[in-house]
């Protein structure tokens, strides 16, 4: 769906008006925030179905769907907008072939409005390499056998079922 949608923008890249059409195709390509929430998603079901943690649907797909919310308020077009008349909007980035006539206190609250975002961009990468690394260490944990015996990450689900029923 991702690649459908971002080739359709590029296609749409090509008015006259845009005069850094290759950039903006280009930023859209990889700008991050299908593949983020997609990962965040991904490492969800990983914990459910590999590690065999009880995580509801909700707890699942919330992370997803907020940041990906967040992303449409912030400029990002659904997949419904066809038209792409502005295609720095997506990215959050301003025209390049226009002068910006801002004040300094409007450049500050613009800037600071994007840097904002590129650390809640970066958090979220960060939080998705961090659960990648935590779930294939618990994963190869589990299947790794030792003289015989199933590692510890078995029994270390059972302690903390264990656990959760005494309290």
């Amino acid at each position: 769906m991702k690649l459908c949608d971002a080739g359709r923008r590029i296609l749409m890249y090509t008015k006259v008006s845009n005069e850094n059409k290759s950039f903006y195709a280009i930023c859209r390509g990889i700008f991050p925030i299908h593949e983020l929430c997609g990962t965040m998603t991904a490492l969800a079901l990983a914990k459910r179905d590999l590690l065999g943690v009880d995580l509801p649907v909700w707890r699942m797909l919330l992370p997803a769907t907020i940041v990906h919310g967040m992303a449409n308020l912030r400029g990002m077009k659904p997949i419904f907008k066809w038209n792409s008349a502005t295609p720095w909007s997506e990215m959050q980035l301003s025209p390049l072939n226009v002068p910006d006539a801002s004040t300094l206190p409007q450049l500050l609250k613009k800037g600071y409005a994007k840097l904002m975002w590129a650390i809640i961009l970066a958090r979220v990468l960060g939080y998705c390499i961090k659960n990648y690394y935590m779930v294939n260490r618990q994963a190869v944990k589990r299947t790794t056998t030792y003289a015989g015996n199933h590692a510890a990450f078995s029994a270390e689900l059972a302690t903390a079922e264990v656990l959760k029923q005494k309290k």
